[in-house]
């Protein structure tokens, strides 16, 4: 289950994990830069690395999964329906232990919110106490050093895409199973937190993606790989190709470009030539 875990931390906390690997795609006169970004993270990534920096430079459009400047909840607040029956959507064990949890955290507002998004909420306080925030992540370092640069900036989906999404998990069947997992771990958050910020510092996609291949439900392994990975990969690519920019940094998560539909494969497909602009972590 440590892989929706993994999953939500770059998906929420804007989106991921992913080694520190600078790539170059190319075909004819377009240039793209391509970064497996983490959206959250703690003191350690305070600053970005000249290698990164000098990508935007070269860029003449900065493409986030998401612009994290327009992410808000009016955004996204059609998708939270009322949750307050959670008896019913979940089963009272569990319902019972997800109001255990909200009422630990202080936070009594959340029991008004979904089961899921009640959840992911837990997750992301869980990980603001343990020291990790999104201002720190690289995307949105990057977002406002591009401001500064006067740099434009777009997104590759809409911001309500991802939510839309996760709040299908309860229509899915899928509702009972991410909470249940949310709450078991939220008491090792801190060591998962650590285990992957280090090995992504490192710059081991090796190491990196078996971390994200741990035991988990398979039903929420076909839900991550077909809709929050593989349709989500070929849409960045319609969308990248509407936009046609000449020279471009693309920031997204680690598990979009690896593998067979990942964005690596899928420019590949579409004629460009990818190589990585160095052999190591950038950090």
């Amino acid at each position: 289950m440590k892989r929706f875990l993994y999953l939500w931390l770059w998906l929420w906390c804007g989106t991921a994990f992913a080694a520190p690997a600078l790539w170059l795609a190319q075909k004819g006169e377009q240039q793209f830069w391509l970064f497996g970004s983490v959206h959250i993270a703690d003191e350690r990534l305070k600053t970005l690395p000249s290698p990164v920096t000098q990508a935007l430079s070269n860029s003449e459009l900065l493409l986030l999964e998401v612009d994290p400047l327009k992410m808000n909840a009016s955004s996204f607040a059609h998708v939270l329906t009322p949750g307050t029956d959670w008896q019913h959507r979940l089963g009272t064990p569990l319902a019972d232990e997800l109001e255990q949890a909200v009422t630990t955290s202080g936070h009594a507002m959340l029991q008004q919110l979904p089961p899921w998004f009640a959840a992911l909420q837990l997750t992301q306080l869980k990980a603001q106490e343990l020291g990790f925030h999104s201002r720190q992540g690289v995307d949105m370092q990057l977002r406002l050093l591009a401001r500064q640069q006067s740099v434009p900036v777009a997104g590759l989906e809409q911001p309500t895409l991802v939510m839309e999404l996760l709040a299908s998990l309860h229509e899915r069947g899928l509702e009972r199973d991410f909470v249940s997992h949310s709450l078991l771990e939220m008491a090792q958050l801190q060591s998962h937190l650590d285990r992957l910020l280090t090995t992504w510092l490192d710059g081991d996609e090796q190491a990196l993606l078996a971390l994200l291949q741990e035991e988990q439900s398979p039903a929420l392994t076909r839900f991550i790989e077909h809709e929050l990975l593989e349709k989500r990969n070929r849409l960045w690519l319609q969308r990248l190709e509407q936009l046609n920019p000449q020279q471009a940094f693309i920031v997204v998560g680690a598990l979009h470009l690896y593998g067979e539909q990942g964005l690596i494969s899928l420019l590949e497909n579409a004629g460009y030539t990818l190589s990585k602009v160095k052999d190591k972590s950038v950090y």
